[in-house]
């Protein structure tokens, strides 16, 4: 459901209510931003109000849904009773002529424009279609593709499966909002209670589904270690443990950062659960992007283009954009000049270098700024001299696994190792250092 469907959905049922009640100007904008998941008092520096003035508009506003829907409503569960409503009151349809499966695509994007992740597409359908893998990760930095993969993916598979779920935890939904928006849609009723994960198992072995999550580092904690559920939702934790372990014929997709706990131990090659690191695009596929966006590069540019920026799309479509209004298609000039990081590509970056731990920060200054000599032994030597050989490997493992750093040949740490950042990542830290 669209936001523009949620009002829509919401000035009906106000109006069948009382046929002169509407969202008015303000209730709509504070709907549409609680509907994005932004606070009350985000909300009113946004709108220029008073934080306790658009909290009584909404708490009104909830009120009100409660009273009409039969089901209380507030900010946190706003969307899965909306959604829940909307499946059992007008039915859920399958999604083309010709197919037989129950699709709800929940808010996935429009994957039209979808750039050649060809063979992970095939190594993907390769794991379901065997009916042997019930779960599998697909993680990377945030902007490398996942959530466009996973659309892909699940258009693509639709056919093979009885349900098609696609939700996205960016909002970071507590489990029971996220069981009491699903399960009806495979009930097709509302009125059932049992919104539990044995519920969930019940009908993922009565009827063969295609679950995808997407964003599932929203409900992970910063800091150190890396994969820690938030408090609260340790019980994503024994979901996706079942999922795994329990025998069905369904399939659980992750996109994500990095791996929620308990995935590492459980993936393999030869197990249920499978493991994909999502890499950055090809200098052909970076040269069809610029293309896209009216500009006529060289091979050779689009492969400086992607050392640049380590192939990750989303960098590459906002550079194309500044090279294309400020450089004048100049793709040379715009790399010459060193101010390659700004705007929404910092903004970016700057929400995963925040989930990490002041020792995992230092670690990306010691290597921005030492990169010739960014071993683990100069590291604990000239850096962090206070801080134990176990400290400083678990948060070098912990930021590999977040996709943040690099070596030429392994993730297997040893003292001598070559710790490398991404050219984009270190202009970005080398500035925040300078920035303190």
């Amino acid at each position: 459901m669209t936001p523009q469907e949620a009002i829509a959905l919401v000035d009906s049922l106000l109006q069948s209510a009382n046929k002169k009640q509407k969202l008015n100007d303000i209730q709509s904008r504070v709907f549409l931003q609680t509907w994005e998941g932004h606070s009350y008092q985000e909300i009113a520096d946004r709108l220029l109000y008073e934080h306790d003035y658009i909290k009584k508009v909404g708490s009104h506003l909830w009120r009100n849904l409660s009273q009409i829907i039969g089901e209380k409503i507030s900010k946190q569960n706003l969307q899965a009773v909306l959604r829940r409503y909307q499946h059992c009151s007008a039915g859920i349809l399958p999604a083309s002529e010709g197919d037989s499966s129950t699709q709800d695509w929940g808010e996935a994007i429009d994957v039209s424009q979808f750039y050649n992740r060809q063979q992970e597409l095939e190594t993907l359908k390769t794991w379901i279609s065997g009916n042997s893998t019930r779960a599998i990760g697909i993680f990377g930095l945030g902007g490398i593709g996942k959530t466009s993969l996973s659309v892909k993916l699940a258009q693509q598979l639709q056919s093979q499966f009885e349900f098609v779920i696609w939700r996205s935890l960016q909002q970071a939904p507590p489990l029971d909002a996220i069981l009491g928006d699903i399960l009806p849609i495979f009930t097709g009723s509302s009125t059932a209670k049992n919104y539990s994960i044995n519920a969930l198992m019940e009908q993922l072995r009565q009827k063969r589904c295609l679950l995808i999550l997407d964003n599932q580092e929203s409900i992970l904690q910063g800091g150190n270690r890396s994969g820690q559920y938030q408090q609260g939702y340790e019980e994503y934790r024994q979901l996706f443990a079942r999922i795994a372990d329990e025998t069905h014929e369904s399939c659980l997709v992750l996109t994500g950062r990095e791996q929620p706990g308990g995935f590492a131990v459980r993936s393999g090659e030869n197990s249920p659960v499978r493991s994909l690191q999502l890499f950055g695009i090809s200098p052909p596929v970076c040269q069809k992007i610029l293309a896209d966006k009216g500009l006529k590069p060289t091979l050779l540019q689009c492969q400086n283009l992607v050392n640049h920026f380590g192939g990750n799309p989303l960098a590459i479509k906002l550079a194309a954009t500044t090279i294309k209004t400020i450089f004048s298609g100049e793709i040379d000039a715009f790399l010459a000049q060193g101010n390659t990081v700004f705007s929404d590509l910092w903004d970016l970056l700057d929400r995963q270098f925040d989930r990490l731990s002041p020792l995992q920060q230092q670690i990306m200054y010691g290597i921005a700024i030492n990169q010739e000599r960014a071993t683990p032994a100069n590291l604990k030597a000239e850096i962090l001299p206070k801080v134990s050989g176990r400290q400083l490997m678990e948060a070098l493992q912990s930021l590999a696994e977040r996709s943040l750093i690099f070596d030429e040949l392994s993730l297997n740490y040893t003292a001598s190792t070559s710790l490398m950042l991404q050219p984009a990542i270190a202009e970005y830290v080398k500035e925040r250092w300078l920035e303190k």
